[in-house]
C-alpha cells in the first residue's frame, strides 16, 4: 500500500520538530559559550541547582527541581529532588541520581546519564526513569550562575519526553 500524502505530511511534519529541537538545544549551548566570554566554572566545584521545565506542544507536563550538582576531576554527580506536575498523569515526586563528564570551557559543559525513582500519589503508582542529560553551566559571579539542561526521559508514564530545563545554581 503507498502512503498518502497526509501521511506524508505528517511524517515530514514529525522529521522536522525533531530537527528544530535538537537545533534549539544546540544553540542554547552556543550562545550560553559565546555571550560568557571568560567565565568558567572551575573544576572541583559544588552548586545547589534550581531547575523548571515548561509543558511542551507535545506534553502538559512541568518539572521543577533542587539538587547539589558537583563538578570534580572533569566528572560530574548530581542528586535532585524532583516535583512532577501534569494534568494528564497527576502530581508526583522522583528522587534523581545521575553522572558523567564535564568539559571546562569558557562555561562548563556536562554529558551525563541519570535515573528517577519515585511515587505519583494521583495515580497511586511507582514512578521509575532514566535518561541522558547535556548540559551547561555558566558562572556569573563568584557565587552565582545559570544552567540549562536537556534531558530525554525514557519510561515516565509509559512514554519518551523530551525536557529541557532552565535554572539558577549557587556555590
Amino acid at each position: 500500500m503507498f502512503p498518502t500524502t497526509f501521511s506524508r505530511l505528517k511524517l515530514i511534519t514529525k522529521l522536522i520538530h525533531q530537527r528544530v529541537f535538537k537545533i534549539s538545544v544546540y544553540g542554547l549551548l552556543v550562545s550560553c559559550q559565546l555571550l560568557v566570554g571568560n567565565a568558567q566554572a572551575a573544576p572541583d566545584k559544588s552548586y545547589l541547582r534550581i531547575e523548571q521545565s515548561k509543558p511542551s506542544d507535545k506534553n502538559d507536563l512541568t518539572i521543577t527541581t533542587i539538587g547539589g550538582l558537583i563538578f570534580e576531576d572533569n566528572m560530574q554527580a548530581h542528586v535532585d529532588l524532583s516535583y512532577l506536575d501534569s494534568n494528564l498523569n497527576g502530581q508526583g515526586a522522583t528522587l534523581d541520581f545521575g553522572g558523567g563528564y564535564v568539559f571546562n570551557w569558557n562555561v562548563s559543559v556536562f554529558l551525563g546519564v541519570g535515573i528517577s525513582l519515585g511515587y505519583n500519589w494521583d495515580d497511586e503508582g511507582l514512578v521509575t526513569t532514566y535518561y541522558p542529560e547535556a548540559g551547561v553551566v555558566v558562572d556569573l559571579t563568584n557565587n552565582f550562575g545559570l544552567t540549562v539542561s536537556a534531558k530525554r526521559i525514557y519510561n515516565l508514564y509509559d512514554q519518551e519526553t523530551d525536557v529541557i530545563m532552565l535554572g539558577i545554581v549557587f556555590r
